[in-house]
């Protein structure tokens, strides 16, 4: 398994700060890989400037070999990356297959015309979407059987859940999740961790990780990046970094 996504000397300045210093990192294909790193260590600014919301001032990113800094924010989904974030961004008042629909808007061809008049070809490639999210995506995040309940009132865990769905929907190579198992309970964690690993055994996605959960985390993922004061501090694997002094110091605590 090669590298799908490389970080080469990138950093990232607002005003006089510097939010990412000079970070380099890569992802393998087929892997979890983790960043982990206190608040304001440059995480969320990294998911940021991969997806597109944030120009680095310098560095290169590359994306299976191409460069990806270069893509519009809105083409690098098409590029294969998809994002989930750490607040909740479901639509409270649509049905949790209407939620899941949204995330592959960008994939549609009919045009805004048909598609707003609902004529043959959107409704046929609405059907086909259907189809598609039932058997590839329902049944395989247990969504069963809150198919056409309205989001509003759903459990906590169950949103985020949604919002996996909502971001598998468009096949990515590559998952960005945003903090998946913040505020969630014990259970929820377990079952959310499952998920994401049966999500890279079933479909080969690639997925980069922010989380505070430490346990989570380390028996979640098999590689680690830690930062701190956006830069790289250690890089290895989850016993690599948790045994890395600087990353003890900086986050994990003396024991």
């Amino acid at each position: 398994m090669g590298a799908l996504l490389e970080i080469d000397r990138v950093s990232v300045a607002f005003g006089g700060v510097k939010a990412m210093n000079d970070v380099s990192l890569t992802a393998n294909d087929g892997e979890i890989t983790a960043v982990i790193g206190p608040n304001g260590a440059g995480k969320t600014t990294l998911f940021n400037v991969i997806s597109g919301f944030y120009t680095a001032q310098s560095g290169e990113i590359r994306f299976d070999g191409q460069r990806l800094d270069t893509l519009p924010a809105h083409a690098r989904s098409g590029a294969g990356i998809a994002r989930t974030f750490q607040n909740i961004a479901l639509f409270a008042g649509l049905t949790v297959l209407e939620n899941i629909k949204l995330g592959a808007h960008a994939q549609l061809t009919s045009g805004l015309f048909r598609s707003a008049l609902y004529l043959g070809p959107a409704r046929r490639e609405e059907r086909a979407l259907t189809d598609r999210i039932d058997s590839e995506i329902i049944d395989f995040l247990d969504l069963g059987a809150i198919r056409d309940k309205q989001v509003s009132g759903l459990p906590y865990g169950l949103q985020k859940r949604i919002e996996l769905a909502r971001a598998l929907v468009m096949r990515p190579r590559m998952l960005l999740l945003d903090e998946p198992v913040a505020g969630m309970s014990a259970p929820e964690k377990a079952d959310m961790a499952r998920y994401i690993r049966k999500t890279v055994e079933a479909f080969g996605t690639s997925v980069l990780l922010i989380d505070h959960d430490m346990g989570m985390v380390m028996d979640l993922s098999d590689h680690m990046v830690a930062v701190n004061f956006g830069s790289v501090i250690a890089d290895g694997t989850p016993e690599q970094v948790r045994n890395d002094p600087g990353v003890v110091e900086a986050y994990l605590g003396a024991a």
